[in-house]
């Protein structure tokens, strides 16, 4: 039958030939010990042996039948090996029957036995390895040359005192090429298995291969105790064993690839976790195990022979070459571990680190100025984290080409850089934003990203100081909006630290409940008649007067307090909202709640509007959110929760509709349902017909698009009739009411219309 077919037709379940190979080993014990009680022929153990490596074959086609093909490929190899075995062992037992009843190997056999040998060896050594560079491959070669020349040593010291006649050793021909063929694949499976890598799906059948290299020592010491015996030849004896081992690793690989485990090679078995994780004990042990047999020898023989000897110099040698090139690897690692401890991955520009510590080195006049993308989160959301990186290092180039070779220039955290340019030019900041006006080319497409910068000059002791003075003029200019410049001045540190001590306040504001919401009435037009309100906050600390919304929502923006802050305002409107749609019906006013950009951001809104709905039992369309062009500007996750608030079938204004920068394109993408006209807008009512034309023309395409248009800021008893002449239904303003608390709410609502 062709070699081919015994190597991929599947036969029985691995635990089924593991089950009858410990049985082949049994039959082989029980016939060795029957043997010592009665005369026997010296072949008794040549048909167990040929039943176990028969045996062997099953299993290694088992193991070929599935799996990756590099798994495959190396079980069909040592299937071969088992086929030779198996064909040279019947051919020996024919010899003894039928020719010459004498040790002496029979060509043919000897044959087959050195096909095995070759076949063990090739299916090892063709396992393929993971790409390395040539520094790792010299480790490698230099450990695997380690465990060979060791080996080399061990099996040379057995095979001399085995096959030398001055020795004492007799052994056959027959046991040296079983010891080659066990001792070379053994060497070759713990070489692949624990230094150079065999993969997760084939370490651990190597590493249960591994032991067969133990039976030729053992063979050896238990070869001078069993000679009254012929029968128990130690070359056939350890056939039967050598099978067990072999089907137990084929039993192994089966679990294995049911597993799913990858072929590729990779860190194996051999290799532990934690700090040994990337280091092979293997060598170590290879040169443990060469070190106790000098040791023996030496005790025993007083003195060593010129092959050992030669061998531990040569192993002496690769040992030294091996610590240098280590030593040599670690002083590499070393560097390499020092520039990327100063150095950002992504753009290869000096880290924040690098840069305080340049920083602090220097007392010349300097100037450090740092930027960052306005708007950067929102744009990697929307554009994806591999654009964002592109993005990064297309603006990590454009500062540097725009600073020049002077500056020394970093990526601080994030989307902030940092630039420190020697001398006192505090125009750096302005060069900055203006360098930033120019789109950046990213994969192939130009985007317009502005920054918004913060800048700091300083001498001596101050120079330390100006990353921290720059961040607070940027943080400054932040708070004026965004693609601006600012320069550091003692009169920002000031406030920055109130901001901080505003922040602390806010935390304990929200705690103390010192928090009020105001409701300006939303009237209908001619009538006055009130059909809404929207909600305002009031911070009322104790014993001090009250401040301004203007004055802490940006700290709380900032901050991200306005989360927390948010929540407590959508929790008192909706509960107020309740109140009114209880007594009033649908004659109670909507409530309009506005959302902070920062807030839009967050995934968790959605949520919390409809609990906050479920949990005061109020209709959707009884509340109103009203957001900013700017903040669904961008698109991405802000416009994406939007979306889903409309889905909850809540109301969306546009708030202060007309000056952002992209109106129009909103109105088709944001699922809004009002648009509240600035007040800027409004106060050029009355004027010339250029002046009213904007406001007109927003009420018409509100009016065309089915929206309710809301009329910000309305003042005087003019404003409101032009209004109602240029076809607005809805107002709001310090004519109509001021803001005023939610009881006065109720009174309004029964009382007459707010336009006499």
């Amino acid at each position: 039958m062709p070699i081919s077919v015994l190597v991929t037709r599947p036969s029985l379940r691995p635990a089924a030939v593991l089950a009858l190979s410990a049985a082949w080993l049994l039959v082989a014990v029980a016939l060795g010990a029957a043997g010592l009680l009665w005369p026997v022929p010296a072949w008794l153990l040549w048909p167990a042996a040929i039943g176990a490596t028969a045996t062997a074959t099953v299993a290694c086609r088992n193991a070929a039948a599935d799996g990756h093909a590099v798994v495959r490929d190396f079980w069909r190899r040592l299937t071969k090996t088992w086929v030779f075995l198996t064909v040279g062992g019947v051919v020996q037992l024919a010899s003894r029957l039928f020719i010459d009843d004498s040790e002496a190997l029979n060509p043919v056999a000897a044959v087959c036995f050195a096909g095995a040998a070759a076949f063990a060896m090739v299916a090892v050594v063709r396992l393929p390895r993971a790409r390395r560079t040539w520094r790792t491959s010299l480790a490698i070669g230099l450990d695997m040359a380690i465990v060979t020349t060791a080996a080399a040593i061990v099996f040379s010291h057995f095979l001399w005192n085995t096959a030398n006649p001055a020795t004492g050793g007799t052994a056959t021909a027959t046991f040296l090429l079983i010891v080659m063929i066990t001792g070379s694949a053994a060497v070759a499976a713990v070489i692949k298995a624990g230094v150079s890598g065999a993969g997760p799906a084939l370490a651990p059948a190597l590493w249960t291969l591994a032991p067969i290299g133990l039976i030729s020592p053992i063979s050896w010491i238990l070869a001078p105790a069993l000679e009254p015996w012929p029968h128990l030849d130690t070359s056939v004896a350890s056939l039967p064993v050598s099978s067990l081992i072999v089907a137990i690793a084929a039993w192994v690989q089966s679990r294995v690839t049911a597993a799913g485990r990858p072929a590729v090679a990779q860190p194996s078995p051999g290799r532990r976790g934690g700090p040994w994780r990337n280091i092979s004990l293997v060598p170590y042990l290879a040169v443990a195990a060469v070190a106790t047999l000098l040791i023996v020898v030496t005790l025993r023989m007083g003195y060593l022979t010129p092959g050992l000897a030669g061998g531990s110099v040569m192993l002496t040698v690769l040992v030294v070459t091996r610590q240098l090139i280590a030593l040599l690897d670690n002083a590499i690692l070393l560097d390499r571990l020092e520039d990327q401890a100063h150095h950002d991955d992504l753009t290869g520009l000096p880290n924040r680190r690098l840069f305080t510590a340049t920083l602090a080195r220097r007392t010349e006049r300097t100037t450090v100025a740092v930027c960052d993308l306005d708007g950067f989160a929102a744009l990697n959301d929307r554009l994806g984290d591999e654009t964002g990186d592109a993005l990064l290092r297309a603006a990590a180039e454009r500062v540097t080409a725009v600073t020049g070779a002077e500056a020394v220039v970093a990526r601080l955290l994030g989307d902030e850089f940092g630039v420190l340019m020697p001398g006192g030019d505090t125009t750096l900041a302005e060069t900055l934003v203006d360098a930033f006006r120019t789109p950046l080319r990213v994969d192939s497409r130009d985007l317009l990203v502005t920054v918004t910068a913060g800048v700091a000059t300083g001498t001596g002791d101050e120079v330390p100081d100006l990353l921290r003075r720059a961040e607070v003029a940027l943080q400054a200019a932040k708070y004026t909006g965004a693609d601006r410049a600012r320069e550091h001045s003692g009169a920002l540190d000031a406030t920055a630290q109130h901001h901080a001590e505003l922040a602390a306040a806010l935390r304990r504001g929200l705690e103390l409940n010192e928090f009020r919401l105001l409701y300006q009435p939303i009237v209908e037009l001619p009538s006055g008649t009130v059909t809404g309100v929207e909600a305002l906050i009031r911070w009322h600390p104790a014993d001090q007067p009250v401040i301004s919304p203007a004055e802490f929502i940006p700290v709380a923006e900032h901050s991200g307090l306005i989360i927390d802050l948010g929540a407590w305002i959508l929790d008192q409107a909706c509960a107020d909202a309740a109140a009114w749609q209880r007594e009033h019906g649908a004659g109670g006013p909507r409530v309009n709640i506005n959302v902070s950009a920062r807030q839009l951001l967050d995934p968790d809104l959605p949520g919390l509007v409809a609990n906050a709905l479920h949990r005061h039992g109020l209709a959707p369309d009884r509340i109103t959110i009203e957001i900013t062009e700017t903040a669904v500007f961008a698109g991405g996750a802000a416009l994406e929760t939007v979306r889903e608030l409309r889905e909850l079938g809540v109301g969306l204004a546009l708030d202060d509709f007309g000056t952002g920068h992209s109106s129009l394109t909103l109105l088709r993408t944001c699922p809004v349902t009002t648009l509240k006209v600035d007040k800027s807008f409004i106060d050029d009512l009355n004027g010339t017909a250029e002046q009213e034309a904007i406001a007109s023309s927003l009420s018409t395409i509100a009016s065309t698009l089915g929206l309710r248009a809301v009329a910000e800021g309305v003042e005087t008893r003019d404003q409101a009739d032009r209004l109602h002449a240029l076809g607005y239904r809805y107002a709001q303003g310090f004519y109509f009411a001021r803001p005023v608390p939610a009881a006065d709410i109720t009174a309004l609502l029964t009382a007459p219309a707010l336009i006499p």
